[in-house]
């Protein structure tokens, strides 16, 4: 190939117009180039349409007509030039009115346009036929020498590069958008995912204080309970000592009263007395507790917990709870276990648990129901063990105990609170850890590590 036509190809192929993505401008600097080295006044690239059935003009040059009417070429029309231009690498036609590829184009379109000969390169994307590039001379004895033909094949090489260029702009810049539109999305996925967790921390915040005033309702149920006993028999004490009193009084006013008998009032007295004041100390005892376990529940602070004292004084206050169905709560404790964590958190963990094991573990009253806590001090904090011997759970009522509103009595009541409250108070207000182990008819162990927490 000459020097002349080689400079050409290597500014062409050099330009950024090549890969910088517009076809446009491509296709411009290719034909413009095809026009300077080919030393012709007509040039044009044709791309087949969808169907493959037809060819329009893509861009073209006419330097003597640049107003002209550009037909379509059909493959109806013109089968032979469109089979040439599948199967060969270039059609070479001199004299474009005679050769057998191009002879279909006399009829119309070589006269109208006034060229005699036609260098026609089918234009090829990723292997297959998507166009041609005609160069076209309007001098009858034109010849395409060799270096020209080569010429042009790599002009036509050149436009494949630049139409993979602009398929690939094209791609990138769906690709923006996508991304724009993905972020877009993603950002109002998650404000609406942002304002929902806001509605059920909210809403999740009023269940927790509607269980813990479920809890403390039942509590204040069984405490009154608890506290009428000894305030009635302390009443009873009262009125008897009253009465006593009166008949002491009248004997006293007749002069009828013995050593006998005010012995015998001294000694009755006494005894009410004695009933009175254990009772009372009783009744007072219950309410102590319950106002500590009702303050606890009601507020979270970061205290030095001593959990065996602590673990007795709420227990005294649930018993009330589970004294209809004679259950018995027994803790195991060292005195020298102290635990920093919020103590109200874990009154609301233990209540609930007791409340859950009275409500579902045992159907009716039994002497031999039973609930055990034990604590056990690690490196990392203490462990609780909340065992009962009550009915029981399958595996598929354990796989669910801790998921919000699932409950096996429903039609009783149940929320299907309790244990989810239990399972957060745990792992995210506590910092700790919990799981369950039970077996039908043998009972269940809840056991559940609390960290020391820092202040």
């Amino acid at each position: 190939m000459n020097d002349a036509l080689e400079n050409i190809l290597l500014d062409v192929s050099k330009s950024t117009d090549i890969d910088g993505g517009d076809l446009e401008k491509a296709s411009g600097l290719i034909l413009t180039s095809a026009l300077k080295g080919l030393d012709i006044s007509r040039v044009s690239i044709w791309l087949l349409q969808p169907d493959k059935k037809s060819m329009t003009a893509a861009k073209l040059i006419d330097e003597k007509s640049p107003d002209a009417d550009v037909p379509i070429l059909r493959k109806s029309e013109l089968p032979e030039y469109f089979r040439a231009l599948e199967t060969e690498r270039t059609i070479i036609a001199n004299d474009a009115r005679t050769h057998p590829a191009t002879v279909e184009l006399n009829n119309g379109y070589l006269q109208e346009t006034g060229v005699y000969g036609l260098l026609d390169v089918p234009l090829r994307h990723k292997g297959e036929m998507i166009g041609v590039m005609c160069c076209e001379s309007r001098k009858p004895s034109r010849r395409w020498s060799s270096d020209e033909v080569a010429f042009v094949g790599m002009l036509a090489d050149i436009y494949g590069r630049a139409v993979s260029a602009a398929e690939r702009e094209t791609f990138e810049n769906l690709l923006m958008r996508q991304n724009e539109q993905l972020e877009s999305m993603v950002e109002e996925r998650t404000q609406s995912l942002t304002k929902a967790l806001d509605n059920f921390k909210q809403a999740q915040e009023r269940l927790i204080e509607t269980e813990k005033m479920a809890a403390l309702g039942k509590l204040v149920a069984g405490v009154a309970h608890e506290v009428n006993t000894p305030l009635g028999i302390s009443v009873t004490a009262v009125t008897h000592c009253e009465h006593r009193l009166k008949k002491l009084d009248q004997g006293f006013s007749d002069g009828s009263i013995s050593r006998k008998q005010l012995h015998t009032f001294i000694s009755n007295t006494f005894e009410a007395y004695q009933l009175l004041s254990s009772n009372l100390e009783r009744a007072a005892t219950l309410i102590q507790n319950f106002k500590k376990t009702a303050v606890d529940q009601s507020s979270f602070e970061l205290v030095k917990c001593e959990l065996n004292s602590y673990l007795h004084a709420l227990i005294l206050s649930l018993n009330p709870m589970v004294k209809k169905k004679k259950v018995t709560i027994d803790i195991d404790c060292d005195d020298r276990i102290v635990l920093s964590t919020y103590q109200g958190a874990l009154a609301q963990i233990v209540t609930n648990l007791v409340s859950n094991t009275n409500d579902h573990a045992f159907a009716e009253a039994d002497e031999n129901h039973q609930i055990r806590i034990l604590t056990k001090q690690e490196d990392n904090g203490v462990r609780f063990y909340f065992r009962d011997n009550g009915k029981g759970m399958d595996s598929e009522t354990m796989k669910n105990i801790f998921e919000p509103f699932f409950t096996t009595s429903r039609q009783k009541g149940g929320s299907g609170l309790g244990l989810s409250i239990v399972y957060n108070l745990v792992t995210r207000k506590l910092k700790g850890e919990i799981s369950v182990q039970s077996t039908p008819g043998e009972g269940t162990e809840f056991s559940f590590l609390l960290p020391d927490l820092p202040k």
